[in-house]
């Protein structure tokens, strides 16, 4: 092979790796923008887990919630209110 075609063969290395990592950034962009919107969603029903929790409709509005999840946002509410219902 010719040093010309070896410089070329490194360019298109270099280029492909340029965009790999382009493709990489997107990929983890995308993973942080979904991974966000669940935890907007998982705040939504926090926030209305509050709401019912301070006018004692707990059941009524979460009545197929499971046990463990209604138990992390109680949890969570002693934490923020530094164990008070408000």
């Amino acid at each position: 092979m010719a040093l010309k075609d070896m410089k070329e063969i490194e360019k298109i290395d270099r280029q492909r790796a340029v965009g790999d990592n382009m493709n990489g950034e997107e990929r983890a962009n995308k993973k942080l923008n979904s991974m966000m919107a669940k935890s907007n969603v998982k705040d939504a029903k926090y926030e209305i887990y509050k709401r019912a929790l301070r006018e004692d409709r707990v059941k009524e509005i979460f009545p197929k919630e499971s046990i463990q999840s209604l138990r992390k946002m109680f949890d969570r509410y002693m934490k923020e209110t530094g164990g008070r219902l408000k």
